[in-house]
C-alpha cells in the first residue's frame, strides 16, 4: 500500500474541505475508494456526505462538488488521482474499506 499517495491525497483535498465549510456546506463524512479493490496505484471515487447534498439532486450536487474542487485549485494530480465523485445519501453508511481512506469525519452530523 502506498500511504504517501494516500496521505498527498488527502492532504490536496483539504482546501476543498475547508471551502465547502467556509461556503456553510461543510461534509459529515468524507472517504477516498481505490476503484480496483485495494489498488492504490488505481484511481480513487471520493465519496461524500451532508444533509445539505440530501436536498439537492444528485448531478447538481456532483457538479458542484467538481466546481469546488477547481475554484480551489486542486492540483492536476489530485484530480487526475479522483475518477468519480460519489454522493452517498445521510440515511446511507459510507463504508471506507480501511480507516487511512477516511478524509473526514465529523462527529454530531447523525442524530
Amino acid at each position: 500500500m502506498d500511504r504517501r499517495k494516500i496521505s498527498s491525497l488527502k492532504k490536496g483535498l483539504k482546501p476543498f474541505i475547508d471551502k465547502l465549510a467556509s461556503e456553510g456546506k461543510s461534509l459529515c463524512t468524507s472517504c477516498i475508494t481505490p476503484v480496483v479493490g485495494n489498488d492504490n496505484s488505481s484511481p480513487f471515487t471520493l465519496e461524500v456526505q451532508a444533509d445539505w447534498i440530501d436536498e439537492m439532486e444528485c448531478l447538481d450536487a456532483i457538479s458542484y462538488l467538481f466546481d469546488v474542487l477547481k475554484e480551489v485549485g486542486t492540483s492536476t494530480e489530485i484530480m487526475n488521482s479522483l475518477f468519480a465523485i460519489q454522493v452517498i445519501g445521510m440515511n446511507s453508511d459510507i463504508k471506507c474499506s480501511q480507516v487511512n481512506y477516511v478524509v473526514l469525519e465529523e462527529q454530531g452530523c447523525f442524530s
